[in-house]
């Protein structure tokens, strides 16, 4: 669903002043999905878009390696924490039910002799490093 040529500039430059794509397509009457499209021909990425496989692979390394909560990851990697916190939840429940023994996330932080406080336990990362 493009738009004409000088409707893309327009919606770019509301773009950069820092609009909302759903705002934008309201004030212009367009559709949602022309505004999302040239957004992402554009480099502009919203919490509509999935996660790539890299960057999949990236937040299981930071969760699961390095132990890092969500939100760092999130900020991170600039994404929203809920999109990283979904695709968490997802992948811990795949390994759960594949019958992985995965860490279990405490509530309460817990002390790692090596690595300090911790919210997956046994630590992950004492896992991962051989001695």
């Amino acid at each position: 669903m493009p738009v004409c040529y000088p409707m893309q500039q327009q919606v770019l430059r509301m773009l950069e002043s820092g609009m909302r794509p759903m705002a934008i397509a309201r004030s212009l009457s367009v559709s949602p999905d022309s505004v999302y499209w040239v957004a992402r021909k554009n480099g502009f990425r919203f919490t509509r878009e999935n996660l790539t496989d890299d960057e999949k692979a990236e937040v299981q390394r930071l969760r699961e390696i390095e132990g890092l909560p969500i939100r760092v990851i999130a900020q991170r990697m600039n994404r929203p924490y809920s999109t990283i916190g979904d695709w968490a939840r997802k992948r811990f429940c795949q390994v759960r039910d594949e019958g992985g023994s995965g860490p279990t996330v405490l509530k309460v932080p817990r002390r790692c002799p090596r690595h300090g406080m911790v919210r997956l336990w046994p630590c992950v990362a004492c896992q991962a490093d051989p001695i």
